[in-house]
C-alpha cells in the first residue's frame, strides 16, 4: 500500500559565507525557514529502491535514491523501497526541494521498518546527501543553520503577513554560485554576521519590518541579471525581497503587487 507524505519547500531568510573550510565547503550562517510550496511523495515497501521523479532521467542522480543507499548503508541492510515523486518545487531554484524529498523519505522508511534511529542518526545519515537535508528532518518551521548549514538550531518563529516568491524559470547551479563567491575571495565577518541574525529574528518575533541580506546575490545578479531585475521589480511594488539560497528564486514580504511579474515567471502567493 502506497504511503503519500509531503515535502515542503525552504527559503533562507538571510544568509551569509563566512569563510571557507579546509575541506573545500564554505562556511556560512543562515536562518532556514519552511514555506507551504510541496513536493508530493508516495512510498511504498518494495523489493528493491525504486525512485521514478518528474524531470529526473537517472535514479543514482536523485536524492532520495541516495538517501535510501546511505540508510542501507547505515543499518547494514537494504532499505527496499518503490518512491514516486511529483515535483512542485522548482529543481535548482534554492528552495531546498530535493533536500526535502530526501528527508521525507529518510523519515518514513525509519518508521516503515521499525529502525529506531534517533533524529541524530538520521541526521548523520542525512548530511551525507547534501548539506541542508537535516533541517528537513526537523519537526521546526524554522532553524538557524552554521557550519556548511548543517549545525541547526531550531527556532520558534512564524512570519506573518503577506509573501511572494518567483522563479525565473532556469536553475542556478550551487556549485557555480559558490565558485563565483571563492573567486572574489570576500566573506562576511562571523561576528558581525551572529549579530545580524539576533537583530533579524528578534524584528521578526516582533512583527517589524526587517532587513533581509544574502551574501550569493552580487555574484549571482552579476551572471544572472535578470534574477537581480526580478527583485528590482519586487522591491519597488514594496516588497522586502531577497534571493533564497545560491538561487535562483526570489521572495517578497508584505508588498502591494507583482502585476509586473505576471505572465513570465512561476509566481506563487500566500498570506500567513
Amino acid at each position: 500500500m502506497e504511503i503519500r507524505i509531503p515535502a515542503p519547500a525552504k527559503v533562507n531568510l538571510s544568509l551569509w559565507i563566512t569563510g571557507k573550510l579546509p575541506n573545500g565547503y564554505h562556511r556560512i550562517l543562515t536562518l532556514f525557514y519552511k514555506i507551504p510550496i510541496y513536493d508530493e511523495i508516495w512510498v511504498e515497501e518494495w523489493d528493491e529502491i525504486r525512485v521514478k521523479c518528474e524531470g529526473i532521467k537517472s535514479e543514482s542522480t536523485n536524492t532520495v535514491y541516495k538517501a535510501l543507499k546511505y540508510l542501507s548503508e547505515y543499518v547494514g541492510r537494504e532499505i527496499c523501497l518503490k518512491v514516486r515523486i511529483k515535483k512542485r518545487i522548482p529543481v535548482g531554484g534554492g528552495l531546498g526541494g530535493g533536500s526535502s524529498d530526501a528527508a521525507a523519505v529518510l523519515k518514513v522508511a525509519n518508521e516503515l521498518f521499525k529502525l529506531g534511529l534517533s533524529l541524530r542518526e538520521l541526521s548523520e545519515i542525512a548530511v551525507k546527501v547534501g548539506a541542508d537535508v537535516p533541517f528537513f528532518l526537523l519537526p521546526h518551521r524554522a532553524a538557524i543553520g552554521r557550519g556548511i548549514g548543517e549545525e541547526l538550531e531550531p527556532i520558534d518563529l512564524t512570519v506573518r503577513g503577506k509573501w511572494v516568491l518567483v522563479f525565473p524559470a532556469f536553475p542556478v547551479p550551487t556549485k557555480l554560485a559558490y565558485s563565483l563567491i571563492e573567486s572574489r575571495g570576500i566573506y562576511t565577518n562571523e561576528k558581525d554576521a551572529e549579530e545580524k541574525l539576533g537583530e533579524l529574528i528578534k524584528s521578526l518575533k516582533e512583527g517589524k519590518k526587517v532587513k533581509l541580506e544574502n551574501d550569493f546575490e552580487n555574484v549571482v545578479f552579476e551572471r544572472f541579471p535578470e534574477i537581480g531585475e526580478i527583485k528590482s521589480t519586487l522591491v519597488r511594488n514594496g516588497w522586502n525581497s531577497v534571493m533564497s539560497g545560491s538561487g535562483s528564486s526570489v521572495f517578497g514580504l508584505n508588498g502591494e503587487g507583482f502585476e509586473n511579474l505576471k505572465g513570465s515567471y512561476k509566481i506563487w502567493f500566500w498570506e500567513e
